[in-house]
C-alpha cells in the first residue's frame, strides 16, 4: 500500500449506482505501475451498493477515498468539479465509472507530462466495448501518426474521450472545471477540450491504454450529438466554414476520422490484440473482468 501523502496524479472518479462496474474500475487504479497517486471517488448520491463497495475498497487502500453529495445533481460535470476542487496531484486524471484502465496507463502520461512542459493535456485511446461484444474497438483503431490534438481536429470532432485523460491540475482550475449549465450535460467535456486547445497544447499517446463501455442507452449516445453540433454552430470555430450551409457544415462534422483497422502497421496490430487477448470478461453478471489488462 503507497502514502497518500503528496501524491502526484489525483484521479478523479465520478460515480451514480455502478455498483455492477466500479469494482473493476477501482481495480484497473490500485493495479497502476506508477503508485503515486490519490483516488477520489464522488458519489452523485447513488441509491445502489455503490457507497459500501467503495467504502469497502477504501478500507483497504488509503490512496481510495469517498465522497457524496447531498443531493443528485445528474450532470456528471458537478462530481468532476468537486474532485478537481479537492484535487491534491499535480496533475488529475478523469476516468469514469464504467471504464477502467490498462496497468501503464499514468506511467506513460505522467511521462509526457513531466517530459513536455508546454503540453497540458494528454490523452490516449480508449477500446470500446459492450457488454456482449469486444469487437466495437476495430472500428476506429488509434491513428500511429498522430502526436498532437488541436483546435481544429477537435472543431471536426471530439476525439478525446474524457476517461483517457490527465492534464495539469493547475491549468484545468484556470479554465473553470467543467461548465456544469444543464444544457451541456452529455458534452460539458468536449466544451472544455474545446477551450482549453484554443491557448493550450494537447498531446495524443497512439496507444491502447483503456476500455470504454458503451451502451445504446448512455447519456453519449442519446444526447451527444444534437447537443454537440448545436454547441459548435455557436462557436466562433464556425467561421472556418460560415461560407457552406449550415446543414452541410453540421454534416462535415458527423464525418469521423478515417479508420485505420486497414493501413496500420503489423507491428500496432500486435499491439492491439497483445492488449484485447488480456481482458477475461466475466458473465453478464456486471462484475467486470477477472483482472484488469497489463499495459506496455
Amino acid at each position: 500500500m503507497s502514502s497518500t501523502q503528496d501524491p502526484r496524479v489525483t484521479v478523479v472518479i465520478p460515480a451514480f449506482n455502478m455498483e455492477r462496474h466500479i469494482s473493476v474500475t477501482l481495480r484497473s487504479v490500485l493495479n497502476q505501475s506508477f503508485g503515486s497517486f490519490e483516488v477520489l471517488v464522488i458519489d452523485d448520491s447513488s441509491t445502489d451498493k455503490t457507497p459500501q463497495i467503495v467504502k469497502a475498497v477504501a478500507a483497504t487502500d488509503a490512496r481510495v477515498q469517498y465522497l457524496r453529495l447531498a443531493n443528485n445533481s445528474n450532470r456528471p460535470a458537478v462530481p468532476r468539479n468537486v474532485g478537481i476542487d479537492l484535487a491534491r496531484g499535480e496533475y488529475i486524471a478523469f476516468l469514469d465509472s464504467d471504464d477502467f484502465w490498462t496497468r501503464k496507463k499514468l506511467e506513460r502520461q505522467v511521462a509526457v507530462l513531466d517530459s513536455y512542459p508546454d503540453i497540458h493535456l494528454v490523452h490516449s485511446y480508449l477500446w470500446k466495448f459492450t457488454e456482449f461484444s469486444r469487437l466495437h474497438g476495430l472500428v476506429h483503431l488509434p491513428s500511429p501518426f498522430r502526436r498532437r490534438t488541436g483546435y481544429e481536429v477537435l472543431r471536426r470532432q471530439n476525439v478525446i474521450q474524457c476517461s483517457s485523460v490527465v492534464t495539469r491540475t493547475s491549468t484545468i482550475r484556470a479554465m473553470g472545471g467543467f461548465d456544469e449549465r444543464p444544457e451541456l450535460r452529455a458534452v460539458e467535456d468536449y466544451y472544455l477540450w474545446l477551450r482549453l486547445a484554443k491557448s493550450h497544447k494537447i498531446a495524443y499517446l497512439s496507444e491502447v491504454q483503456g476500455f470504454y463501455r458503451w451502451s445504446p442507452s448512455s447519456i453519449s449516445w442519446d444526447e451527444d450529438w444534437p447537443l454537440r453540433l448545436s454547441l459548435l454552430d455557436e462557436m466562433e470555430s464556425t467561421e472556418l466554414s460560415s461560407g457552406q450551409p449550415k446543414f452541410m457544415r453540421r454534416m462535415m462534422r458527423k464525418v469521423p476520422l478515417p479508420p485505420f483497422s486497414i493501413c496500420i502497421s503489423a507491428r500496432f496490430s500486435a499491439t492491439i490484440w497483445s492488449y484485447f487477448s488480456r481482458v477475461t470478461f466475466l458473465p453478464s453478471s456486471g462484475k467486470g473482468i477477472s483482472s484488469a489488462p497489463t499495459g506496455r
